[in-house]
């Protein structure tokens, strides 16, 4: 089955930084038939970040390409499970969608 055949768990955890206090996230929400309007929103944003995470899994990155994401001290790290995969990802190679999809779901998240 792929996941637009299906509900879909997004969570998200940001550790590290300064004060090393972890913030969690997660949303769920149905990917086709019946569903609300904000389900279509988080469908349409994942679908949006879905390429971007598919790159950073590929080991390509927003500095040159040549390897995985390498830490930065005291920033922040993301950690995002879709479904029953996990990535992690260091801050700064957070853009686009992924970055927004990300901090939409600490802020609206439960």
């Amino acid at each position: 089955m792929r996941d637009e055949d299906c509900a879909m768990k997004i969570e998200v955890t940001r550790s590290g930084g300064v004060a090393g206090i972890p913030r969690r996230g997660a949303v769920e929400f149905a990917m086709r038939g019946a569903r609300e309007a904000s389900d279509a929103e988080w469908a349409a944003l994942y679908r949006q970040a879905r390429s971007e995470r598919e790159q950073l899994t590929l080991g390509e990155g927003a500095d040159d390409g040549a390897g995985p994401p390498s830490r930065v001290r005291d920033a922040f790290q993301w950690t995002f499970r879709f479904g029953r995969e996990r990535v992690e990802v260091p801050d700064s190679y957070l853009s686009g969608a992924l970055r927004e999809l990300a901090e939409r779901v600490l802020a609206e998240g439960s």
